[in-house]
């Protein structure tokens, strides 16, 4: 970069594609490209927001969740590199002309750019290992989204108790990389799917010799099973009507089970056996009122322990801690100010749009493994330490910083960020606890009255 600078003193004035150099370290050019000509979308003819900008700007929209499509394109427009770009009569594009580009898009480039970043940074970074299985956790999340008739109709919104929920949910079950919190993959539809169902197509992403953790909402034999014929272990939390036989116990709380799959559900399923050897672990963490039952392939016990195995499972709130990231601090995302967390009004901008979200989540992710080297940190799992708000900050400072400097200051800018980034850790606080409870009750107004659409059969 600091050689072309040099032999090149007029690089600033012949730039005829946009980038967003703060992210081009982790995003590179030719894989926007790719995705977009694999999925037929490129530019057939000049347009003021081609493919790859608009591409660009869907993802700058998951990163800056409070700018409007006017602040967000105001804001590259002011940048003195990219106005020749698109500059018409003194004015960036509309917010119409926006909205009409993204639907040219569609949601495929997307998709195929979160497939194949997600599976680079993924393999490119350390993450987490166990016994020389490294470490993945699974979960859902149902997420708000716009009232509107097409969101309704094509995503629903669960029954409550006072009429109707207040506006169409999508349901998402993402599979994370507990290390670097990376999300490895990411599917989901309308509100009554089951997360189990919906746990089908993460799972592919899945290698022989990983280990995955789970909770008990995921305890099905069909998809168990599945994650077991691939050659990946599991550890999931065992719900409280488990039926099952002792065959041998190993020590107090530590057995190996047999379990039975019902004919109804093996008539269903036919790949499934008649019976299933598993180990069955029982443990109170300390200040707990229960106990936590788990149940795991890992069946050697003189490999691994039973206490190493109770140890393991709470890496699972690393799935909580990233759906925390991801929709209070990434999107801002409250009950009062923000009560949705996407802003499309349409169910193909609203895939598109969520794509973009977890790109850019996934962008500062990987910005975080890259800078973790520079904190000197005793952990194994270094990424997990290093502050995500610290890092989203710096990083929309960068995306600006960058923009407007000169080509050759740009490899020092991007050094600046990765020290900052490195520079603030987070302190180790074992042993914390978070009841589910609230600390204010339900508003005591009246009820809005839900719109015609919602009330629709």
């Amino acid at each position: 970069m600091s050689s072309i600078a040099k032999s090149c003193a007029s690089l600033e004035s012949r730039s005829s594609k946009f980038t967003v150099e703060a992210l081009a370290g982790v995003l590179p050019q030719p894989w926007l490209h790719e995705a977009i000509l694999e999925s037929g979308r490129s530019s057939e003819r000049v347009r003021r927001l081609p493919a790859e900008l608009t591409l660009w700007l869907v993802i700058l929209l998951g990163l800056f969740r409070r700018h409007s499509y006017v602040n967000l394109l105001g804001m590259l427009f002011e940048t003195g590199r990219n106005q020749r770009l698109w500059a018409n009569k003194g004015a960036p594009p509309s917010s119409t002309a926006f909205t009409k580009a993204r639907d040219r898009l569609g949601v495929k480039p997307l998709r195929l750019l979160f497939e194949r970043s997600a599976h680079e940074w993924s393999s490119a970074s350390g993450g987490q290992y166990f016994h020389g299985r490294r470490v993945f956790a699974m979960d859902g999340m149902t997420l708000r989204l716009p009232d509107t008739k097409e969101n309704h109709d094509a995503f629903g919104r669960p029954a409550v108790g006072r009429g109707c929920a207040s506006h169409p949910q999508l349901r998402m079950v993402t599979l994370r990389d507990v290390g670097t919190r990376l999300c490895r993959s990411a599917h989901f539809g309308p509100y009554n799917n089951s997360e189990v169902r919906l746990a089908q197509a993460p799972l592919q992403d899945l290698e022989s010799g990983d280990l995955v953790i789970l909770d008990r909402n995921f305890v099905s034999y069909a998809l168990l099973w599945g994650i077991h014929r691939r050659g990946v272990d599991f550890v999931v939390r065992a719900k409280r009507n488990l039926r099952f036989e002792i065959v041998k116990r190993i020590a107090t709380g530590d057995e190996i089970v047999r379990v039975r799959p019902d004919r109804h559900l093996r008539k269903k399923h036919p790949e499934l056996p008649k019976e299933w050897l598993l180990r069955r672990i029982t443990y109170r963490p300390e200040g707990a009122e229960e106990d936590i039952v788990l149940l795991t392939t890992l069946t050697d016990s003189e490999e691994i322990s039973a206490s190493e195995i109770s140890t393991i499972y709470p890496l699972r709130w690393e799935e909580e801690t990233g759906y925390d990231e991801l929709k209070t601090h990434l999107c801002d995302t409250t009950t009062v100010t923000q009560p949705t967390m996407l802003r499309s009004k349409k169910p193909k901008r609203i895939e598109q749009e969520l794509y973009g979200v977890l790109l850019a989540y996934n962008a500062v992710r990987a910005t975080i493994a890259r800078a973790a080297p520079r904190a000197n940190i005793v952990h194994p799992a270094p990424a997990q330490r290093l502050s995500f708000v610290h890092a989203l900050l710096r990083m929309r400072e960068a995306v600006r910083d960058m923009m407007q400097a000169a080509t050759r200051r740009l490899r020092e800018r991007y050094e600046q960020l990765l020290d900052a980034v490195a520079r603030k850790v987070v302190r180790l606080r074992p042993g914390r606890r978070y009841p589910r409870a609230v600390k204010r009750k339900m508003s005591s107004y009246p009820v809005k009255p839900p719109p015609a659409h919602a009330l629709s059969p």
